[in-house]
């Protein structure tokens, strides 16, 4: 896995100051999947400044969330003692028993390369309740910063320190399908996660398992 703790570990020291308002596509998730349904916790891989975890948990969900960066993490566990802080790495095999009604991975997917997507895939398989939901956001092939920097994979470039592996949504229907996973949503725009200045394009999965 080509790992990018450093830079997260920085971009996180400040972060924390002022949590911003919950993402788009956590209110997404919560209005179409959670709101009025039997949904009694979820688990965040790669929750960052915690600001889509923080809002789960606000709408009565037990949370767990996990990411690399200790900054983050200890920043977080003083934000919120009811929300289980996990540091760690996602794409290995993880010490959790519990057992959960939806996997949630916002922008972390594009974070990882392939083989620690197939990692992530399978703490999925383990971790969700028989019928259990996936839901992902990450950056597109057709995203304005495909192609900047330097290539380091199929789709992957490393731009202003960071890596990024951006997502073809046809190839990653397949691999969820292939996997065992029935798609229930999915879609791709340049309105999922606005961004000021920047062409960003999303794609978005939600599958069941």
């Amino acid at each position: 896995m080509i790992r990018d703790n450093l830079y997260w570990n920085e971009f996180y020291k400040n972060e924390h100051k002022d949590i911003a308002t919950p993402t788009l596509f956590a209110n997404f998730i919560y209005e179409n999947y959670i709101k009025n349904k039997s949904v009694v916790n979820l688990i965040e891989f790669g929750c960052g400044n915690g600001r889509d975890s923080l809002y789960f948990a606000k709408n009565n969900l037990s949370v767990t969330a996990i990411d690399s960066s200790n900054i983050a993490i200890n920043s977080l566990k003083n934000r919120d003692k009811n929300i289980r802080w996990i540091c760690g790495d996602f794409t290995n095999s993880l010490d959790i028993s519990d057992k959960f009604d939806i996997c949630y991975s916002r922008f972390t997917l594009h974070a990882i390369d392939d083989s620690s997507q197939s990692g992530f895939i399978q703490n999925v398989k383990n971790l969700l309740k028989s019928d259990g939901i996936l839901a992902i956001e990450a950056r597109s092939v057709n995203d304005g910063k495909f192609g900047l920097g330097k290539n380091v994979g199929k789709n992957a470039f490393i731009f202003d320190n960071h890596y990024r592996r951006f997502i073809e949504l046809d190839e990653l229907r397949q691999t969820l399908i292939n996997s065992g996973f029935e798609i229930v949503y999915i879609d791709e725009s340049s309105k999922f996660a606005p961004i000021k200045d920047e062409s960003c394009v999303c794609v978005r999965v939600v599958a069941r398992y």
